[in-house]
């Protein structure tokens, strides 16, 4: 059985969870209200086997200042290597292809299935995008259906809402209240 562990990072909208194996990031989970509702979370979505140990930082340094500066609504590129092996090679394809769209940008599924060469999978795309293990990360959230928002598995569409909210901030660090 191979070693993954997970520290939580503490942002305004609650405590998220980070997870690695060796130098990649295996999974992050989105502000939750508690660590314990993270972890939850965390235990419903891994479909993988390991064993899990809990750390006080992650070996990412950068990372929490990212994740902290990307709440906050400045513009952050996320460039830290992902586990993304246990996924399908189309799952890989689409997540990969995800991670490059820009910070404040949205594309469809049906754009992102032709990004990938695929142009009539936009609904395998949604089904791909629902195997994120790095929302955020690998920006989900920026892709929508072509006459709504579309869905956003495990944390909601508001959820969703928010993060493009944040995106497309004028005045990043001013205050901002939340409406999940």
């Amino acid at each position: 059985m191979s070693r993954a562990y997970f520290s939580y990072l503490r942002t305004w909208l609650g405590f998220s969870l980070v997870s690695w194996q060796e130098d990649r990031l295996r999974a992050f989970i989105l502000p939750q209200k508690s660590k314990e509702k993270a972890l939850s979370i965390f235990q419903k979505k891994a479909g993988f086997s390991f064993c899990l140990r809990p750390q006080e930082k992650s070996p990412f340094p950068y990372l929490e200042e990212a994740i902290q500066n990307y709440f906050e609504g400045y513009p952050v590129s996320f460039s830290c290597p992902f586990y993304l092996d246990d996924l399908t090679p189309f799952t890989r394809e689409v997540l990969k292809a995800t991670a490059l769209i820009p910070y404040g940008k949205t594309l469809t599924y049906g754009q992102l299935a032709e990004k990938i060469g695929n142009p009539r999978a936009s609904r395998a795309v949604g089904r791909a995008l629902g195997q994120n293990p790095l929302p955020l990360l690998i920006p989900c959230h920026r892709v929508t259906a072509r006459y709504n928002w579309g869905g956003y598995s495990t944390y909601g569409l508001r959820f969703k809402i928010l993060l493009l909210s944040i995106e497309s901030r004028p005045d990043p660090g001013s205050s901002f209240t939340p409406f999940i």
